[in-house]
């Protein structure tokens, strides 16, 4: 039994988080259904069902099961764990978080800021005049590629055939997007933008896309620990020594935009990226110990 768990935990974690947010669906309304937000998350929810229905008996009667498998059962969990975020907002999980009583933590995440580095780090880049104009834009660009970076850097070992890589980086990362969403739930932070009292809208705010993205796709409470920190380093840490220099450097500078993005558009703490940077190391470990035949780094 502990041997198929290993095995397959991708794929169980991916059935259980379809489960329970089908069950939520239908336990919880959510509160903007007038606005066609449960007949949306009901159709994806459904709609995913039966996709992974027709899928099963596809490769089940297919002569070319082991292509399905490869390309749609290998790469789907990941897929569904990356837009499992948009769930979160569609499904308004932040109704278990009122019913457990939990109260948003911003006030306490700024204090940590300030204990920690004497003002929250966009201060930083405020008084040096980066949060506005062409870094800003640079910085925009950055954070809106955080969501591809799971899905290229598990493609890209999947199609070069590096199976046990692929496996790898894969539990990583569903791992990390998993609990990282629980942690969302136990520790509701909004970002630094929940308290601003600026008389403006900050740059990301000004943008349209933010505005339509931010309405009705984002969590409210999305930002501890910064899985736009966590995730493309987690890559990295995964991937050293198993790719080409040159990919490890995209990824590299990738991921240090991305954090450095987080920053700059005011949506997360330091604190927040600091939790973000240390949530690589056990992920990855878990990882690694639970596939087959691997053991603790």
């Amino acid at each position: 039994m502990l041997d198929f768990v290993r095995a397959y935990l991708d794929e169980l974690l991916t059935g259980l988080f379809l489960l329970l947010s089908a069950v939520f669906t239908l336990l919880h309304p959510p509160v903007f259904a007038t606005h066609g937000g449960l007949l949306l998350a009901r159709a994806v929810l459904w709609s995913a069902s039966i996709f992974v229905a027709v899928v099963l008996a596809a490769s089940r009667f297919s002569s070319r099961a082991d292509g399905i498998r490869a390309y749609i059962f290998d790469f789907g969990p990941i897929v569904v764990a990356v837009v499992g975020y948009v769930g979160l907002h569609l499904l308004d999980a932040s109704a278990v978080t009122a019913k457990l009583g939990i109260p948003p933590f911003d006030r306490e995440m700024m204090a940590a800021d300030v204990a920690l580095f004497g003002k929250t780090p966009y201060l930083w880049f405020s008084h040096w005049g980066l949060v506005n104009g062409l870094f800003a834009s640079i910085m925009s660009g950055f954070y809106a590629f955080y969501p591809l970076t799971p899905l290229l850097a598990v493609g890209w070992f999947l199609l070069r055939g590096e199976r046990k890589q692929f496996r790898l980086l894969r539990r990583g990362l569903i791992l990390s997007l998993y609990t990282g969403y629980v942690c969302y739930l136990l520790i509701p932070v909004s970002g630094p933008l929940a308290l601003a009292r600026a008389p403006s809208p900050s740059f990301l705010e000004s943008t349209r896309i933010y505005s339509f993205l931010a309405s009705n796709f984002r969590y409210h409470f999305d930002c501890f620990p910064s899985l736009h920190t966590a995730n493309p380093w987690l890559i990295v840490w995964l991937s050293r020594g198993k790719a080409p220099w040159w990919l490890m450097a995209a990824a590299i500078i990738a991921a240090l935009g991305i954090t450095v993005s987080t920053i700059v558009l005011e949506v997360h703490y330091g604190i927040d990226v600091l939790a973000g940077l240390a949530w690589v190391f056990p992920m990855a470990a878990i990882a690694k110990a639970s596939l087959p035949g691997e053991q603790p780094a």
